[in-house]
């Protein structure tokens, strides 16, 4: 099964991240500080976040109101199964519940504990056992939570409480329906950050009969996960592209970018970004050192460009300001116009909306990315953009659609750790390569419009 070690192995591979808000990172915490987890979002074996924080792709972001048919999971990251236990392993469970069950949850505060105006997390459960991801019985959220007034929670319960920490956990406590039913349900959690920017993470949990007690944790029972399917990221070349994917709601991703990147100082490339925004933001490109370090190699706050709304395929040019040796990670950010600023006194980092990340090695020449296999591309089934339906069918097909929603961006692995993703809390290099010695560049070209 999908081990810890094997994560570890990979830290250092090509890898797509979107990073932003927040998700469920356990779905049925043991205690009320969740230092054990015995349930997890679906599909979560194939890209865990580690630490729990860790941005991967997880924010998804449906883009419209329950009332609007938000309800939905998407069929790629977070597809449905015919059978539910094939989103799942032994290390990484389904959920076990009982009606009426008190349910604590956990989820990264991402910067964002102190929300300003609380609009509060629900717990959306489907139409019924076996009826897959149907939630064409909840009409809005008001309506929802008048009815099951225990699926709502404040999003700011997190410790500490204060703005500012990246990796802060935050907890809730929702207590279950007493009427469910035995069987199969689809859950969702629901976020609302600021006025129409909606989050939420897919799971499935097992009812179990009133009064019989959840199984022992991690029973291998609840997980029949393929780690093997070589459609998963982590089976995956180092230097492959990744599964196409088109970016999704004010998203960015990769579109065929560099394996390999010339060491040399003064050394230029481009990359091309494909993207669909709402409204006019910037993309911030940088180049970083190892994953971990803060060594700043180029790009910076005065290499961003300001690209319009729509979709649209942008060309980004880079310099390396530096030598880069080994392995390095080119990391583009997003941000509003009304929060960009070329001084780091400023700090408009803490203002980023969104993360792609590209985990590249430093050599003699410019290489780009390999194809995946032909095996790996192809579309499924599912809802991708409505209220109903439940989705496609499990098994290697469903995994390889997984893949294609895990590979948000070009490149494979499932570990881009290091500081650079780490926000608030600790030293923060990041902030201190941006602002330090180090060179965090203010400077380079004008900021303009693509």
């Amino acid at each position: 099964m999908y081990q810890m070690a094997s994560l570890m192995l990979l830290a250092a591979t090509l890898l797509p991240l979107a990073a932003s808000h927040s998700w469920a990172s356990c779905v049925d915490c043991t205690d009320a500080t969740c230092s054990g987890c015995r349930g997890f979002s679906r599909n979560w074996f194939t890209q865990p976040s580690i630490p729990f924080s860790q941005d991967l792709g997880w924010d998804r972001r449906p883009g419209k109101s329950v009332s609007e048919g938000g309800l939905f999971c998407d069929n790629t990251k977070q597809q449905f199964h015919a059978n539910p236990a094939d989103g799942y392993t032994a290390t990484y469970p389904m959920a076990r519940f009982t009606p009426g069950q008190e349910v604590i949850m956990q989820w990264p505060a991402k910067n964002h504990a102190m929300v300003g105006t609380q609009r509060g997390v629900q717990l959306f459960i489907g139409k019924g056992p076996g009826l897959g991801d149907d939630y064409s019985h909840v009409t809005s959220k008001d309506a929802w939570i008048a009815a099951n007034p225990g699926l709502e929670v404040t999003f700011s319960n997190c410790v500490p409480n204060v703005p500012g920490v990246d990796g802060a956990p935050c907890y809730g406590t929702f207590t279950l329906p007493e009427d469910l039913q035995a069987g199969y349900y689809s859950m969702i959690w629901w976020w609302e950050f600021n006025e129409g920017e909606y989050y939420s993470t897919c799971f499935d949990a097992n009812i179990l009969a009133d009064g019989v007690a959840p199984p022992p944790d991690n029973d291998p029972d609840v997980g029949d996960g393929d780690d093997t399917d070589e459609c998963l990221p982590v089976n995956f070349a180092t230097s492959s592209c990744g599964v196409p994917e088109e970016p999704g709601f004010d998203g960015m991703v990769f579109a065929t970018p560099p394996s390999q990147l010339v060491g040399a100082a003064s050394s230029a490339f481009d990359v091309q970004v494909k993207v669909n925004f709402n409204q006019p933001l910037y993309i911030v490109p940088e180049i970083w050192g190892p994953s971990g370090s803060d060594t700043f190699l180029g790009g910076g706050l005065g290499s961003a460009v300001l690209v319009g709304a729509g979709a649209s395929t942008e060309t980004i040019s880079l310099t390396m300001d530096a030598e880069g040796v080994g392995s390095g990670v080119i990391n583009l950010w997003t941000i509003a116009p009304a929060d960009f600023s070329t001084d780091v006194a400023d700090e408009p980092w803490l203002n980023e909306l969104s993360r792609v990340v590209h985990v590249v090695t430093f050599g003699e020449e410019l290489l780009q990315c390999s194809a995946v296999p032909d095996a790996c591309v192809g579309s499924g089934g599912g809802e991708a953009d409505g209220g109903g339906g439940s989705g496609g069918g499990g098994g290697k097909g469903a995994a390889k659609n997984v893949a294609a929603g895990v590979l948000v961006v070009c490149g494979v692995g499932l570990i881009v750790a290091g500081a650079y993703m780490l926000r608030g809390g600790g030293s923060k290099p990041v902030e201190k390569a941006r602002a330090g010695k180090k060179g965090w560049r203010a400077g380079g070209k004008d900021a303009s419009m693509i």
